[in-house]
């Protein structure tokens, strides 16, 4: 396979022409260095936005198991006044009892002793 050749040049046009110094181009980089900080403002951001929904999913489980203990609470303490009520309630009849034992006690004592006299 032949190659393209090139002439070598010539002291004589190297002399001649005109040398500027040349600066390597860096124009890429900052165009990286944008392009890298716009990716990272994007990915922030969809991890912002992200993290909301999932605050939100999150508030929304608090609220809904927040419900039904509040819900749960006022079972108990329904449950609570009425076993407190019952327990009043036997209370007073547990003295009322007690005070009709001790009167019928009375009441058979005094029979007992009519009944040693006749």
């Amino acid at each position: 396979m032949l190659w393209p050749t090139t002439r070598k040049p010539s002291t004589r046009d190297l002399l001649r022409a005109e040398h500027r110094l040349q600066t390597v181009r860096g124009g890429r980089l900052w165009q990286w260095a944008v392009f890298l900080v716009f990716c990272l403002v994007c990915a922030a951001w969809w991890w912002r936005l992200d993290d909301g929904r999932e605050r939100e999913r999150r508030l929304a489980a608090l609220a809904a198991e927040n419900r039904a203990l509040q819900a749960a609470l006022e079972q108990g303490r329904l449950q609570q006044g009425e076993a407190q009520a019952t327990q009043e309630q036997l209370m007073r009849r547990i003295e009322e009892m007690s005070a009709q034992v001790k009167r019928l006690k009375t009441e058979l004592a005094f029979f007992q002793q009519q009944k040693k006299k006749h």
